[in-house]
């Protein structure tokens, strides 16, 4: 075992555009690396944390448009086998996110629900495992920085 095989792989795309497509090919990306990875017990465990994602805005008064485009990566994430998806937030988009992950199968904690990027760090700091690949992607400058807090933990590295 290389010290590579145990370091938790952060892909960040918290910086980058996050729309619905963008974040469902990151969830493919996420999937793809872990399987390719080679770790001590058995395959890497995955992990998306997702927060608001950037949804064209159309003259939709009810935001419906919006909260499908969430349910829909929320369903994505299940259907990639994705072990954990954390979103981040307390808006309708984001319980809308978390809604289509449990709506689609995701139970106990598969998905999960955090009020802020600082419970998505408590959550992580206390569960991520060796060769853990984890995604961060949308909900704008908090998850920035949630991606700097994992990038600057010593059991993390972006990936390679």
């Amino acid at each position: 075992m290389t010290a590579e095989d145990s370091t938790v792989w952060v892909i960040d795309r918290s910086g980058a555009p996050a729309g619905p497509d963008d974040v469902s090919d990151a969830l493919a990306d996420l999937v793809r690396t872990a399987r390719a990875r080679v770790v001590p017990d058995g395959p890497a465990r995955t992990w998306a944390v997702l927060g608001d994602l950037d949804v064209e805005e159309t003259d939709d008064a009810t935001g419906s448009d919006r909260a499908v485009a969430h349910d829909r990566v929320g369903r994505r994430a299940v259907r990639l086998a994705v072990d954990t998806t954390v979103s981040v937030g307390e808006s309708r988009w984001v319980r809308a996110l978390h809604q289509g992950a449990v709506m689609e199968g995701s139970w106990g904690d598969e998905a999960r629900l955090v009020a802020d990027a600082d419970a998505a760090w408590e959550t992580l700091d206390a569960e991520l495992g060796a060769g853990d690949v984890v995604l961060v992607a949308g909900g704008g400058a908090e998850l920035s920085r949630l991606a700097r807090t994992l990038l600057d933990d010593e059991r993390c590295t972006a990936r390679p």
